[in-house]
């Protein structure tokens, strides 16, 4: 059988098309089951570590009311530190319930001004935010921020910096520049950036 040379053109032209189709289709699917494992994977993550370890955290975040005096705050704290402490090799900051109670004893810490306790738990906050709200999310740039007004409190400037630069990126998205949180944000990152230009 003999072929024209328009003929065998359209074949290939179909056969390359279709060749096309089939690895479009596939890195598709390939992205969608990468993405299915990543979720997963974070899922896994949320409630990693000992079960009966993060029902109890989780029940005692869940019976946090918001406290309104200073001795209410100590109580909180006094909690939040015998349940981390007890609970250091039976889960990992990336528990969901473990994470909440980080930011428990960080709020605790910030209303008896006990700043550098308040920094430490705020660190510890800042991996598993990374990895449940990655990208531009509106709850990790608050929490930067946080975290690098905590770090500009104790006279760490550089890491300050660096933080607060972390959350101006982010929130330059999600909240915009004409945001109050926004404009708070530039005023504590002037000032960090005029102190550490100081000879």
């Amino acid at each position: 059988i003999k072929f024209s040379k328009f003929a065998f053109v359209s074949v290939c032209f179909v056969f390359f098309f279709r060749l096309l189709f089939i690895i479009i289709v596939s890195s598709h699917f390939s992205a969608f089951l990468i993405k299915c494992l990543l979720l997963f994977n974070q899922d896994a993550k949320k409630l990693a570590g000992e079960e009966p370890a993060w029902k109890e955290v989780k029940d005692a975040v869940n019976e946090v009311k918001y406290p309104k005096s200073k001795e209410e705050w100590e109580k909180v704290l006094a909690k939040c530190q015998h349940l981390l402490s007890s609970h250091t090799s039976r889960l990992p900051d990336t528990n969901i319930y473990q994470l909440k109670l980080l930011d428990c004893a960080m709020d605790a810490c910030i209303n008896l001004e006990a700043w550098e306790q308040a920094l430490c738990y705020g660190s510890r906050t800042l991996g598993p935010y990374r990895l449940y709200y990655p990208n531009f999310h509106p709850l990790r740039a608050v929490q930067l921020m946080r975290v690098g007004k905590l770090q500009y409190s104790q006279g760490m400037l550089p890491q300050a910096l660096e933080t607060l630069k972390q959350a101006y990126d982010i929130m330059k998205v999600t909240h915009g520049t004409d945001h109050s949180l926004m404009q708070a944000l530039m005023d504590l990152k002037e000032q960090c950036e005029a102190i550490m230009k100081v000879p």
